[in-house]
């Protein structure tokens, strides 16, 4: 007779993997220690997914890591502005809202596709994730600021900024649960951000005279 999978089970081992994965990573989680925190045993584990590949990407989809990738693009594509990016600009409504919301949905999620991806098939993910940004700031800034040089230190500069973003987006969502923490905490480290690009703006054009 075929044995019966609970779904409740495959949630409970589903939702121990994603936090071992988000707090040590996809090559220091040990199968058997997900099967302790969800309270089965190891070969439990392997009755509803054939690896810990599998289980991986069971929660870490295709599907979530594109929808991050959208919802990205159009916050940054929202930060254009006639006259610069403002400091104030609100980073609850609009694409950033949108963007925020996702984040604290999928927060452990975010933390392994961003804080650990390296050992798993999306290895170059934060690597084109930051490159994609890149090119999309530096064509939003020529066409903001016409006057402006693209010069090697300015490029560095917006690369170190945006790498600098991910490693934040990664401790913010390591640090805080409730979702009204994780909004403020985001709003504050783009307030600081913002400000940096402004100046680093201003003296690109200044370099550029």
């Amino acid at each position: 007779m075929a044995q019966v999978l609970k779904e409740s089970v495959r949630k409970r081992i589903a939702e121990a993997a994603e936090a071992r994965f988000a707090e040590q990573g996809f090559d220091s989680a040990t199968v058997d220690a997900i099967a302790r925190d969800a309270g089965v045993a190891a070969g439990t584990v392997y009755k509803y997914f054939p690896n810990k590949q599998a289980l991986l990407y069971s929660i870490v989809t295709e599907e979530f890591v594109a929808e991050l990738s959208r919802l990205t693009r159009a916050r940054i594509a929202a930060f254009a502005q006639p006259d610069g990016m403002e400091a104030d600009q609100d980073m609850t409504a609009g694409p950033s809202g949108e963007l925020l919301g996702f984040l604290a949905r999928n927060r452990l999620k975010t933390v392994i596709l961003l804080g650990w991806g390296q050992w798993t098939k999306y290895a170059d993910f934060v690597p084109d994730y930051i490159r994609a940004m890149e090119t999309q700031a530096l064509a939003q800034a020529r066409g903001q600021f016409p006057q402006l040089e693209l010069i090697p230190t300015f490029r560095f500069m917006v690369r170190r900024i945006l790498e600098e973003s991910v490693r934040g987006m990664v401790a913010i969502l390591t640090a805080f649960e409730d979702e009204a923490d994780i909004r403020r905490a985001f709003a504050a480290a783009a307030r600081c951000r913002m400000a940096g690009i402004n100046a680093l703006v201003s003296w690109a054009l200044a370099e550029g005279k």
